[in-house]
């Protein structure tokens, strides 16, 4: 399993050039993502021009989403053990926000899932 530090690395790939703009044409938001209650990191994906993720919360609690979760669950909706509606429902995963962008985040998971190192076993 991915570390939380592995998971937004891979998400900072993501969005960064053309996969960003992709991204940021189906997202449009910011989010702000608390795992384990205080590692907390922020995903621009509010400009095209502008795509990014940053450790702490950058908005200053503007973001148009936030998601509360554990490592544990972050990590089986990265590799679709669980997807992000599943968990919601089971109340393993916390959403404050906006719900139709909470709808969106497979697509970002998915283009994390791409950027993450493959293990050689």
């Amino acid at each position: 399993m991915s570390s939380t530090s592995e998971v937004f690395a891979a998400m900072s790939e993501a969005v960064a050039g053309n996969g960003g703009k992709s991204l940021q044409r189906k997202f449009k938001g910011k989010v702000v993502f608390v795992i384990n209650g205080d590692n907390v990191y922020s995903l621009d994906l509010s400009s095209p021009t502008d795509c990014k993720v940053a450790e702490g919360d950058i908005f200053d609690g503007k973001a148009d989403l936030q998601v509360l979760c554990t490592e544990e669950v972050m990590g089986k909706m990265i590799n679709k053990e669980i997807q992000p509606q599943q968990a919601f429902m089971k109340g393993m995963l916390k959403i404050k926000g906006k719900m139709n962008l909470a709808m969106k985040l497979t697509a970002v998971l998915a283009a994390t899932r791409k950027k993450l190192p493959t293990s050689k076993l």
